[in-house]
């Protein structure tokens, strides 16, 4: 049964027309995925990527033998992104919940995100239209990727019209610890 986002979308901002960000504070305060990410550093490299001014999730940079993973995990709700990082990463890049062609590394991490309860989210899903006013995104714009994880008017991946499909360009972003 999916989750119903937009409840806890409400439990943390309180009211959509002006949202209290006071969770921000307590997410901090609390570190509610540090064990997860002592577990996760059992069998993966990982680099706090630290605080960005309209993130609203912690941002973490995985390595594995040969290749690179963004998590970010949600300040909102039991919501996570893991996305396997390249030049251009498509969203088949997404490892979500339904698995399709994941390595041994990615499994494991999927495992322990599972086990602490932490949906992970596609790109569809993030898609979803959320009624919430914030800074950076006008109001009729809002999406669930913007209300749980960053308040950035343009999300972090475009849809290409040419046959390489959907996918985040990272050419200018991998410099910032702000996006993908």
């Amino acid at each position: 049964m999916a989750p119903n986002y937009c409840e806890y979308v409400r439990a943390a901002y309180k009211n959509p027309e002006q949202p209290d960000f006071s969770f921000i504070r307590r997410a901090f305060h609390n570190r509610p995925y540090d064990p997860l990410i002592r577990k996760l550093r059992d069998f993966a490299a990982v680099e706090d990527l630290g605080e960005c001014e309209d993130d609203v999730c912690f941002g973490y940079l995985l390595k594995g033998q040969n290749a690179l993973w963004r998590l970010e995990l949600s300040m909102v709700g039991p919501f996570a992104i893991f996305v396997r990082l390249s030049n251009h990463v498509r969203t088949t890049d997404f490892i979500g919940a339904t698995l399709g062609e994941v390595s041994g590394f990615e499994l494991k991490i999927v495992d322990k995100l599972k086990s602490y309860g932490i949906r992970l989210l596609t790109p569809k899903d993030l898609m979803q239209s959320v009624e919430l006013s914030l800074y950076n995104t006008p109001r009729n714009k809002t999406c669930l990727y913007q209300a749980l994880f960053s308040d950035r008017a343009e999300l972090p991946w475009h849809t290409d019209h040419d046959d390489t499909g959907v996918g985040i360009d990272l050419s200018q972003n991998l410099q910032t610890t702000s996006a993908f």
